[in-house]
């Protein structure tokens, strides 16, 4: 597991949420003052959204690395047995980044020929992101219980994690657990070879 994964994995509850809340809301203030003072200007207006498409893109990335976190760290802590594939997870999470990019610039095409092209593709997009939220719901659940999960079992996390502004609160506190049993196992058995 990488920095960025253990960053992300060992933050407290709080922590994360007051990153998604500031990354939305330090891009999105400066944004709605430049709105009502650039109403009359379209060269300000045109700064505004800009600046708008740019807070969107790093709140979606946020959201984006602590699932690639949370999916990384509690694939590795499934067992072995249970442990699913996460090629198709990490296709899902790199292609949801990109799709965000994406998304922001269609908005911006006015020939309606292109969305034609691009419609496809977000909704490609739009699957990725879903898939990664059931990934990361099934190995947690997979993770605590050491048994294969149903969908239904997975349902509450997976819910959880798409209202992630409230879902970190019962989320992340649970991996932060994992995360401690998981070095503590660790230790134990650096302990035990020594």
């Amino acid at each position: 597991m990488n920095w960025i994964a253990r960053l992300f994995v060992r933050a407290k509850h709080w922590q994360i949420f007051l990153l998604f809340v500031v990354a939305f809301a330090v891009g999105e203030f400066p944004v709605v003052g430049n709105l009502t003072a650039s109403a009359n200007s379209p060269e300000g207006s045109a700064v505004a959204l800009l600046l708008t498409e740019v807070a969107t893109v790093v709140a979606a990335w946020c959201f984006i690395l602590w699932l690639w976190s949370l999916g990384s760290f509690l694939n590795s802590v499934v067992p072995p047995a249970l442990r699913p594939s996460n090629r198709f997870f990490l296709f899902s999470i790199i292609y949801g980044a990109i799709d965000v990019v994406l998304s922001i610039a269609v908005f911006q095409l006015i020939d309606p020929r292109w969305l034609l092209v691009v419609i496809p593709l977000l909704i490609i997009g739009l699957f990725c992101v879903f898939y990664g939220l059931y990934f990361v719901s099934k190995s947690l659940v997979m993770a605590e219980t050491g048994e294969r999960a149903s969908f239904f079992n997975c349902l509450g996390p997976f819910l959880l994690l798409w209202f992630a502004i409230i879902g970190v609160w019962f989320i992340q506190p649970r991996v932060n657990r994992l995360y401690t049993e998981k070095r503590a196992r660790e230790s134990a058995t650096e302990a035990a070879a020594v």
